[in-house]
């Protein structure tokens, strides 16, 4: 059954950051993400999901006209879980906090909206690029070479959190990582469902303040710990794409 088109009062997309401790990048994002969004004339909301900020990252964020709520489950699948829960848009667009995902992007991923569950914007397809050291670059080529190849997964980008979601795909999927490896969970469950996704170039910037707390290790040991957890999920589908 086709969902219900929206109410006059429910935006047409909803804007999901996790954020900790990003006073100094969340309030320019903020800025730029409505700056974007109205440039395309869309009725939006932007939610900032906190992990427990103590430098003002949620004053910043309600100042520029963002909502701002607290996580309830621990990590980055937990800030996800609580902003799917809370998104009213029927086009639900997740992002970074440190302006490496620049909000202009956000053009691109509307416009390869139609006819798609999963818009990914994605630093390893024609036109995309990623500013970050020669290590953390080599890691995450590798980790998406092989889920790829051992999942069968034709997406050249499956670690990249710049995405828009369409709400229909995300109703009933029940993603249970709590790490960076939700995003792979969540897009393997879409997929699993017969789900259609699509690529788009970006180009990933270095964080212009703080520091990040996606750590090299235990980014690397949360896709290890669940690779074969994901092996089986994807067999136990029904979509072999």
């Amino acid at each position: 059954m086709m969902p219900s088109p929206p109410a006059p009062d429910v935006p047409q997309v909803s804007i999901l950051i996790p954020a900790l401790n990003e006073a100094g990048n969340i309030g320019e994002l903020v800025r730029r993400c409505r700056a974007a969004l109205e440039r395309l004339g869309l009725a939006h909301e932007i939610i900032v999901i906190d992990g427990g900020s103590t430098d003002g990252t949620v004053e910043e964020a309600r100042r520029e006209g963002a909502v701002a709520i607290a996580q309830e489950e621990r990590g980055y699948g937990g800030a996800l879980l609580k902003g799917f829960q809370t998104a009213r848009a029927e086009s639900i667009i997740t992002m970074d906090s440190d302006l490496s995902h620049e909000p202009e992007v956000i053009a691109q991923l509307w416009s390869a909206r139609e006819g798609a569950d999963l818009v990914i914007a994605s630093r390893y397809v024609a036109g995309g690029a990623a500013e970050t050291s020669i290590l953390r670059a080599a890691l995450s080529r590798l980790l998406n070479a092989v889920f790829g190849r051992a999942l069968r997964i034709r997406v050249r980008d499956l670690s990249s959190g710049f995405r828009l979601y369409r709400r229909s795909a995300l109703e009933g999927i029940n993603f249970k990582a709590r790490d960076f490896d939700a995003l792979e969970e969540i897009l393997i469950l879409i997929l699993n469902r017969g789900g259609r996704l699509v690529e788009v170039p970006f180009h990933y910037r270095i964080r212009k303040e703080g520091k990040s707390h996606a750590k090299l290790v235990r980014f690397g040991l949360a896709y290890a710990r669940t690779f074969v957890a994901m092996w089986r999920l994807r067999r136990s589908g029904r979509s072999e794409r």
